[in-house]
């Protein structure tokens, strides 16, 4: 993808704890954007005063502190949009996580690197998020979410089969259980009594070989997509 000139000439911030990474992602970024303008800070607040002071385009930042627990990355993007909410914010972070990135997507960020990423996701990534106001997914997110999918897949696969042999009211059961396994509260939600809710989940937990309600829960919010697949076809 190719570089404007008004990108090349693109304010960039670098938050981490750690000074050595200031060298390793200017150098990178000097190869990719030869006249964009690096600054660095290892502090949060310190970062939030320098986005406006410097006119801060674009942020590389780093999702925990050392001895900063209420200052991490989580809470530079909650309060950095609210000043700046164009700003291209990219979690560049060692946590190879799903719920970790899932987080880091939920909170505004623009794109997610592990920093163990060769120079070609750096550059893919850094490219795409100033040229898009659409987050860019990289490899590194792709990696991650496939990997998480392997193994829920895995751990669920007897329970996906099962999903066709869900009657209508045991498969809405499951559905509302992505919000509450209150049986009282999914009493009135399907207006049934609750021992109907109890005398439903039994049969749930043996058409899709599943333990407890919380594992009900943690099913649905994962394979939403496929229960409601099944449900518009039984429409």
């Amino acid at each position: 993808m190719q570089m404007n000139n008004k990108a090349n000439n693109i304010n960039i911030l670098i938050i981490d704890d750690h000074p050595f990474l200031k060298e390793g992602v200017e150098l990178r970024v000097s190869r990719i954007l030869p006249d964009a303008n690096c600054f660095f800070t290892s502090n949060i607040r310190s970062a939030l005063v320098q986005v406006l002071e410097y006119g801060i385009d674009l942020v590389f930042c780093d999702l925990e502190f050392d001895n900063e627990s209420d200052y991490d990355g989580f809470y530079f993007i909650k309060e950095v949009l609210i000043v700046k909410p164009n700003l291209k914010v990219i979690a560049f972070t060692n946590y190879n996580s799903y719920r970790i990135m899932n987080n880091a997507r939920k909170s505004g960020f623009s794109s997610f690197l592990l920093k163990t990423c060769s120079f070609n996701e750096f550059s893919d990534t850094l490219v795409n998020v100033i040229n898009s106001n659409d987050e860019y997914i990289s490899l590194s997110m792709q990696g991650i979410i496939k990997k998480r999918n392997k193994i829920k897949r895995s751990i669920f696969s007897d329970s996906l089969y099962g999903i066709s042999n869900l009657s209508n009211h045991e498969l809405k059961l499951v559905i509302l259980s992505a919000k509450t396994t209150d049986r009282i509260i999914l009493a009135e939600s399907m207006n049934k009594s609750a021992f109907t809710i109890d005398s439903y989940y039994k049969s749930i937990f043996r058409k899709l070989n599943i333990r407890s309600r919380s594992e009900v829960q943690f099913f649905a919010i994962e394979f939403m997509e496929e229960l409601l697949k099944r449900k518009n076809t039984l429409l």
